[in-house]
């Protein structure tokens, strides 16, 4: 349990720090969008409710899948595949940002490091 705990701690400093970044708020942005596209697309197209949409889009996203609900239509179909690799894309970025997050935080935080000097052969 303590070890779970560590880390959700660890896990939340990095979301912490990486919303400090551009480049993470920006993914967190596509994120979103994404996920509220498929909601709207699949519970227009296929007609599900828009719990089961978002369901669907986030179960989709994060590449866990889930066999109680697939599309029906031909249409639908093509979309879940594009959505699939768009998805994959995604959340490696948002997963790679985060993990930035925790092992490198002062990257994020866009403070540049102190410089260490660096002796060179022509400096004697």
């Amino acid at each position: 349990m303590i070890s779970f705990i560590l880390t959700l701690k660890r896990l939340l400093q990095g979301i912490y720090h990486g919303f400090k970044d551009k480049k993470f708020l920006a993914l967190v942005v596509v994120m979103l969008a994404t996920l509220l596209s498929g909601t709207i697309f699949y519970s227009s197209v296929e007609g599900w409710n828009w719990i089961d949409a978002l369901y669907f889009s986030a179960v989709t996203l994060t590449t866990v899948g889930h066999p109680e609900l697939s599309p029906q239509t031909t249409f639908a179909k093509i979309f879940t595949v594009i959505y699939m690799f768009a998805g994959i894309g995604i959340t490696f970025g948002m997963i790679a940002r985060i993990t930035l997050g925790i092992i490198v935080p002062e990257r994020l935080s866009g403070k540049p490091k102190e410089a260490v000097p660096v002796e060179t052969h022509d400096d004697k």
